[in-house]
């Protein structure tokens, strides 16, 4: 035959067991079991451990007026008694049944009441716990998102950093173009000096080229006098001599083709001759030109 297993519920709502009988009236005379703690065999049938007679749980102590506790074994008692812990006006009640009874009746309800509240404390845990999952939820979404964020403000720090380097870069190449514009203002500048000077040249030369187109006019002008005859009657005789540069000049003193010395006349002829390849067919006698 099994030995029976009993288990003890104190007003905490913690059990302790399996134990045997036996073990059980120890632990009761030890004052271990509270006089509202229960006890079962099945863990689904419980009653107060007073209530079972094998326990010998029948003995009240009134330590002050209207301040009861029991019931509890006599063991107990007379521990309580030794130890000092009761008052000189402390009462004792043992193997009063009705009272004890209505003790236990007493000790029932608070029993009933304190098994509601620990039902409620276990209620109000588990909404606590609920709560606490919900909240442990939503910290675990605020968690991602912080990192999700801290994610994206690396990225958008990268990317500063990215925008910074272009910008140096824009910023050098910038320069450089400045640099590159400087010099080119500097080269126009010397380049407009240049051309002015080149136009200051080239209206010189238009100035010479102009001067030099008088020149030219003027001369073409001397070249373009017409030439005008005017006869003249003979200041000298036929034969007389010449001025020694005329001589020179026509071969005066020579000897023509008929074999005689040249005379004026002569000369007059040649010159008239000379005249007329010259263009001045007109002329017949010694003449001058005129503008």
């Amino acid at each position: 035959m099994a030995m029976e297993k009993w288990y003890v519920r104190n007003t905490e709502g913690k059990v302790f067991g399996p134990i045997d009988l036996e073990t059980l009236k120890a632990w009761v005379k030890e004052g271990r079991v509270e006089p509202l703690a229960g006890v079962s065999s099945d863990l689904q049938n419980w009653i107060l451990a007073p209530l079972k007679p094998e326990l010998e749980m029948n003995w009240v102590v009134e330590n002050n007026p209207g301040q009861f506790y029991g019931p509890t074994h006599r063991t107990v008692v007379e521990d309580l008694v030794k130890t000092g812990s009761l008052s000189r006006d402390a009462r004792f009640y043992g193997d009063d049944r009705g009272a004890a009874e209505e003790r236990i009746h007493a000790m029932e309800t608070a029993m009933a009441a304190k098994d509601a509240e620990v039902s409620r404390r276990d209620v109000a845990l588990a909404e606590a716990q609920r709560q606490r999952s919900k909240l442990e939820l939503s910290l675990t979404a605020a968690q991602k998102a912080v990192t999700q964020r801290d994610d994206r403000v690396a990225e958008l720090v990268a990317s500063v950093a990215q925008r910074d380097g272009q910008i140096d870069t824009l910023t050098r190449s910038l320069k450089m173009r400045e640099g590159e514009l400087i010099r080119a203002g500097e080269d126009l500048a010397r380049k407009a000096a240049e051309y002015q000077q080149l136009e200051q040249e080239i209206a010189n030369r238009d100035a010479e080229i102009e001067n030099l187109k008088a020149q030219l006019a003027t001369r073409d002008e001397v070249h373009e006098r017409s030439w005008k005859t005017e006869v003249v009657e003979p200041e000298v005789i036929a034969d007389e001599m010449p001025p020694p540069v005329a001589r020179q000049a026509f071969g005066f003193g020579m000897t023509t083709s008929q074999g005689r010395p040249t005379s004026l006349a002569d000369l007059e002829r040649r010159a008239q001759e000379e005249l007329a390849r010259m263009g001045a067919a007109n002329a017949q006698k010694f003449f001058r030109f005129k503008r």
